[in-house]
């Protein structure tokens, strides 16, 4: 999962003035609109519930349900992390609403790339010290035992490892994220077959495979969407408000 730090101070900021409105309460009957009237249209975001039911407008709508729970407020109240929202968990309760939780996201992909390249440069690292151990009669074995010559040989292969990392960092720039590219990773179905397509076979390289993304089917490149994780925290900061003028209602009384 992505860091959601930003966005969530953001909302923070958006939020620290709103204020509370009852447009409806009876009972586990209830339509809330929370806002900052002097911000006009910035962040406004309504809850309504009835029992085992409740629905989040704010500027997405998501009605979530759960047989288990009369009042719905008391569910996100249980579930929600320390200082923090519980997207996962939540969006297990969403009825409608389903295909707006999660979306692609490039900068998944982005991240699932330069992991395999750093593991593809590894590798290779790792099979020039071998070649390199037995070019010169040495028993490979022995470099788990001498970490001393595993360290000469990594520096004797090393400039021409370097150069090989380079050049294939190139080609997958090239064929995923140049202005010439044939892809744009924007969009889902492009990045796949962006990923399907890749193919890099270096100069002077005899193996029987070329570099490519062989497991990226498995790779997860969907996320929260920012919409259904901005209504996960209007849920809370609305029940938080909620509980605030309840309780302060009790002192009163």
């Amino acid at each position: 999962m992505s860091d959601y730090s930003k966005a969530a101070a953001r909302f923070a900021r958006d939020t620290a003035a709103h204020r509370m409105t009852v447009l409806h309460e009876e009972g586990l009957y209830r339509h809330l609109r929370f806002e900052a009237p002097e911000r006009g249209s910035v962040g406004p975001f309504e809850l309504i519930t009835w029992p085992h039911n409740l629905v989040a407008k704010a500027g997405w709508t998501f009605h979530f349900d759960i047989d288990a729970t009369l009042d719905m407020f008391d569910l996100f109240r249980r579930t929600a992390l320390t200082g923090e929202i519980n997207p996962g968990y939540w969006a297990e309760k969403v009825r409608a609403g389903r295909d707006e939780i999660e979306g692609y996201d490039p900068n998944l992909l982005k991240g699932q790339i330069a992991s395999t390249i750093a593991q593809w440069m590894r590798d290779d690292l790792a099979d020039r010290v071998w070649g390199h151990a037995k070019a010169r009669g040495l028993d490979p074995e022995e470099l788990d035992s001498r970490p001393n010559l595993r360290k000469w040989l990594s520096r004797q292969v090393r400039p021409e490892w370097m150069s090989a990392n380079r050049e294939l960092r190139e080609a997958v720039h090239e064929h995923f994220f140049s202005d010439m590219s044939c892809y744009n990773i924007e969009f889902e179905s492009e990045a796949h077959q962006s990923l399907a397509d890749f193919s890099y076979r270096p100069e002077g390289y005899d193996g029987p495979y070329p570099y490519h993304f062989a497991d990226w089917v498995e790779w997860r490149l969907k996320d929260y969407t920012p919409g259904f994780l901005h209504s996960c925290r209007a849920i809370r900061r609305g029940i938080d408000l909620w509980d605030a003028a309840c309780k302060q209602a009790e002192v009163a009384a």
